[in-house]
């Protein structure tokens, strides 16, 4: 197996559309994408928050990812079985919320990326697309070896295993 280092910051589309024609006239097709990209950029409370930390950090925590998945998915359509796995949190859970009212752009992002998710899965089923999608949580600050484990475990799913769900770090099925 080899790598190869490819530009891509997901706050510039044209840096996604040039790393998507690279892979497609390297390789035809990708197997696996890990939409990894996130930033936290405030601890405030919500009434505090930042319209540019608002926007920014959706810039990174959700549209990037979108327009990441947007630009790789025929990529992804030539795979004989084609995974995603979107890096979540639980703070963007709404079954396990946070119990003080902080970090609302980032919270809110990683809920909207966990939308992401569930839509796109809709998407693949109804269109017989060998797509499988899910969003995981790594953990808080693991070493990235550990974090590591479940991210490679979701992105390398049989074909039988779960898509359209949110997971936690050691792959239990976590609450949206």
């Amino acid at each position: 197996m080899a790598a190869k280092w490819i530009e891509l910051d997901v706050t510039r589309q044209e840096t996604i559309d040039n790393a998507a024609q690279q892979v497609l006239n390297d390789y035809g097709r990708l197997d696996i994408l890990i939409n990894n990209a996130g930033v936290r950029l405030e601890g405030e409370p919500p009434s505090q928050t930042l319209m540019t930390k608002m926007r920014e950090t959706f810039e990174t925590n959700f549209f990037g990812p979108f327009a990441v998945t947007k630009a790789f998915l025929p990529l992804l359509k030539n795979s004989d079985k084609a995974r995603i796995v979107s890096v979540s949190s639980r703070m963007g859970s709404f079954g396990k919320p946070l119990p003080v009212p902080s970090r609302l752009a980032y919270t809110t992002s990683k809920a909207a990326l966990n939308m992401m998710t569930v839509q796109f899965d809709k998407e693949f089923r109804t269109q017989n697309w060998n797509i499988k999608i899910n969003s995981v949580d790594p953990g808080n600050y693991p070493p990235p070896t550990k974090a590591a484990r479940a991210i490679v475990h979701f992105a390398t799913l049989p074909d039988d295993g779960p898509s359209g769900a949110f997971f936690d770090s050691e792959k239990n099925q976590m609450p949206w």
